[in-house]
């Protein structure tokens, strides 16, 4: 094949990419709802709240009888909390 027409199929091939790409819409990031953020970080400050209120209570607060289990509750919420974060655009 000659090298001119090997240059204006490769000068084809460029002109139909960028048509290409000037077609296709640009995707559109979906955003996270506006309480998304506030209940992310509310999980995270309480299940903190209930962790250092357990420590000092010798597991006798924030719920009465549950023992230890209240810091399970602590970390969990503070966990939910955490996952949400990778959910947050």
């Amino acid at each position: 094949m000659p090298e001119s027409k090997k240059r204006k199929k490769v000068e084809e091939r460029r002109i139909a990419a960028s048509r290409d790409r000037q077609e296709r819409p640009a995707p559109q990031l979906q955003r996270s709802p506006r309480w998304w953020a506030p209940l992310m970080v509310a999980l995270a400050v309480i299940g903190l709240l209930v962790v250092v209120t357990a420590y000092v209570s010798h597991g006798q607060a924030p719920i009465p009888g549950f023992g230890n289990g209240n810091l399970f509750v602590g970390i969990g919420l503070m966990l939910v909390g955490f996952l949400m974060t990778m959910g947050w655009k």
